[in-house]
């Protein structure tokens, strides 16, 4: 899978939290905030775009649309290694809401994998972006493991097989930054993240959101859960945030 995609974004720059299958929310905000690829706009989806909630293979289609980015997150993997038939992969899949996927006939599901299974493969896990402000914006799954991006991009690009493996497990499934930001004070620089004005992640569910410390900001509002909601960041000299539920 790819370590990185650069944008340098000419228009207004989005972010969506974790979608989980629910489209409209998303549909609606784009079309609240008059989104337009040709203007230059960009919005990025923080992973997660499939399971449990109504319209998985919807929020598939998303990634053929302009100026739509996304990034690889836990449920991009367990998807991928469903489809590439890993060991308990299915099993563990399924647990997880890719039920829908089972649930298709099976010319469709054939057709499904086919033609997603490479598409997935190929997102990145991270996305170094650039605002039409100039703003530079670190965006990944869970969490940037260090407290320094470049330290990050270095070493997705330098580790070898297993300690590779190991630094993007943590990348798109740790919760340890977010599980501390709550609880102290003490360990302020985990939450300044060098060499980004923002660190943007998703993956764990926290209401209300965006949910700020230091530089980082968490977006999944819970999208697909009771009471949830999806958010949407605009991100420029001033953060705009819009949600709208399923």
């Amino acid at each position: 899978m790819p370590s990185c995609q650069t944008l340098q974004v000419r228009g207004r720059t989005f972010v969506a939290g974790d979608l989980h299958g629910c489209l409209s929310p998303l549909q609606s905000i784009l079309q609240q905030v008059h989104f337009s690829a040709d203007q230059g706009d960009v919005c990025i989806l923080l992973g997660d775009l499939t399971d449990r909630g109504p319209d998985s293979p919807g929020c598939l289609k998303l990634l053929d649309q302009p100026g739509i980015f996304a990034i690889q997150g836990n449920h991009e993997q367990m998807c991928c290694s469903a489809w590439r038939e890993e060991p308990l992969s299915e099993y563990c899949w399924i647990r997880n809401g890719g039920n829908w996927f089972y649930e298709l006939p099976p010319e469709e599901q054939q057709r499904t994998k086919e033609h997603w299974l490479p598409r997935l493969e190929q997102l990145p896990l991270v996305i170094d972006l650039f605002t039409a402000d100039n703003l530079h914006i670190g965006i990944c799954h869970a969490d940037p493991v260090f407290n320094d991006w470049q330290e990050l991009r270095t070493a997705l690009n330098e580790y070898k097989q297993k300690k590779r493996e190991d630094l993007i497990e943590k990348l798109i499934w740790s919760r340890e930054r977010i599980s501390l930001a709550n609880k102290t004070d003490l360990l302020s620089d985990a939450y300044r993240i060098k060499g980004v004005d923002w660190c943007i992640m998703g993956h764990t569910p926290i209401r209300p959101t965006p949910f700020r410390k230091g530089n980082c900001i968490w977006l999944d509002s819970g999208a697909v859960f009771p009471g949830g909601y999806l958010s949407v960041l605009e991100i420029g000299k001033e953060l705009h945030c819009y949600q709208a539920s399923k």
